[in-house]
């Protein structure tokens, strides 16, 4: 089924909040049209075209490229990637193909004092590497 299609059958609109509550409900009702479904797929690439444009992802994801941690702090660098690493291309596929290249890229962007601490370990957990830059933080 198309997004078009589906649309026809008139069903509930998300209203954009920020409520998990009212986010599930409205996930469950969009469970409950039955035979009226669209993939996930179709859904998301509809979804992007429509609220996230492909100029608006690309400079998400330029934005990570070039991101470094600057002034933040750990908390507010690790924020601030996964949002942006959101946006990116190489999250788009399964998690195997981007793990490494997810640590990888958020080790470059460290402080050299902390990426020195966390670097040679070769990390490629990302949860266990932000663990790690958190310890390095707080020891400096």
């Amino acid at each position: 089924m198309t997004l078009a299609t589906f649309l026809k059958v008139n069903p509930p609109k998300f209203k954009g909040t920020t409520s998990p509550t009212e986010a599930d409900i409205w996930f469950q009702a969009m469970e409950r049209q039955g035979d009226d479904y669209i993939t996930w797929d179709a859904f998301r690439e509809e979804f992007y075209k429509k609220y996230f444009p492909t100029s608006t992802r690309m400079a998400k994801e330029l934005e990570l490229l070039q991101m470094k941690q600057g002034t933040m702090s750990i908390s507010e660098y690790t924020e601030k990637f996964e949002e942006l690493f959101r946006f990116s291309r190489m999250c788009q596929g399964t998690p195997e193909d981007y793990k490494e290249w997810n640590c990888i890229k958020y080790e470059g962007g460290l402080w050299s004092y902390i990426f020195s601490s966390v670097g040679p370990m070769e990390i490629r957990t990302f949860s266990e590497l932000v663990n790690k830059s958190r310890v390095a933080e707080e020891c400096v």
